[in-house]
């Protein structure tokens, strides 16, 4: 079962940016090879997070 959709943060360039992504196996550690990404990168965390949860909504 995956988890469910939540928001990454990276600096890129001194820009924090974000991304909405959920990891694909809760039994494997968080890393880079076992997370799901949604979408590309957004300056605006406001909307990574309704999105978010609109994708979080769908999978209920």
């Amino acid at each position: 079962m995956k988890e469910k959709w939540q928001i990454f943060s990276n600096y890129i360039n001194g820009e924090k940016l974000y991304r909405v992504g959920r990891r694909e196996n809760p039994a494997e550690p968080l890393h880079s090879g076992n997370v799901e990404y949604f979408g590309g990168y957004t300056t605006n965390r406001t909307e990574a997070e309704e999105t978010a949860n609109k994708l979080n909504e769908k999978d209920e």
